[in-house]
């Protein structure tokens, strides 16, 4: 091989449609099983976040997790933090991009995408034979780098994220800023009201903030309200996850069956 491949095949076309601002529309995996991750790639969603903050996988379900998801969808992983112990073991899974909650200023934005880059641009360590390399067979990986840059998606879940979200966006190699309504409406004191007229009104103020950047904005919302929050502005979408999914299908399928006791209730 003589420079680096992709090992998500559709990475470029993600990236792509994202810096065109096109809407991108994904799902959380948060049930650490590989079978529910190729699933999900066979769904019509654009790409997968595999949860990795609140859900309970560990990195070897999350590298079985990535190679089911890769050969087929963009697979993005949130990160639990955006210390470099827990960043650079993910990147080396060969995902398309990370997700990084609670970010609150600019200075925090560049350490981030420093630790997505080799030097002399970055502070990522160059490992042997991992998986983003094709296990040491790709040549070009750590020559000439990743195939497609890692796409960095920074979360805004704080006042201060708010207040500093133009100098977040505006900071060479940030993707896009993603609101995390929970958490922000925790913090504007509408805790468990993501769907509060406060929070959506700051969300409006700030989405009108990065007008002009080549970074884009994205948000977690139900399938009924892409359409309002895409004449905002808003073009990278998750809808769900694959546990609200199969809750919400499960409870359907028990409430839609006349359950023979009741009928004698009755």
């Amino acid at each position: 091989m003589t420079g680096p491949v992709s090992t998500v095949p559709n990475d470029s076309s993600f990236r792509r449609r994202l810096a065109a601002g096109e809407p991108v529309l994904g799902v959380f995996n948060c049930l650490p099983a590989f079978q529910v991750s190729e699933i999900l790639s066979h769904s019509s969603m654009d790409y997968i976040v595999i949860e990795a903050e609140h859900g309970a996988t560990a990195l070897p379900a999350m590298h079985a997790q990535v190679a089911a998801i890769a050969e087929r969808k963009p697979v993005v992983v949130r990160v639990a933090s955006d210390e470099p112990g827990v960043i650079k073991p993910i990147l080396d899974l060969g995902v398309t991009g990370i997700m990084v909650p609670d970010v609150r200023s600019a200075d925090a934005a560049r350490d981030i995408v420093r630790q997505t880059r080799f030097a002399p641009e970055g502070t990522r360590g160059i490992g042997g034979s991992i998986r983003a390399s094709r296990y040491g067979m790709d040549k070009g990986y750590f020559r000439d780098g990743p195939a497609e840059p890692i796409t960095v998606i920074l979360q805004i879940e704080s006042r201060e994220g708010l207040d500093n979200i133009a100098e977040i966006a505006a900071v060479d190699g940030v993707d896009a800023v993603f609101f995390g309504p929970m958490d922000l409406s925790a913090q504007l004191g509408h805790r468990g009201r993501p769907d509060a007229p406060e929070v959506a009104q700051a969300m409006d103020v700030a989405i009108r903030q990065l007008a002009g950047k080549a970074c884009v904005a994205g948000c977690l919302c139900p399938p009924a309200k892409v359409g309002h929050w895409r004449d905002k502005g808003i073009s990278l979408f998750l809808l769900g996850s694959d546990i609200g999914a199969l809750t919400a299908s499960v409870e359907a399928m028990a409430s839609s069956v006349t359950r023979p006791d009741k009928e004698d209730a009755a």
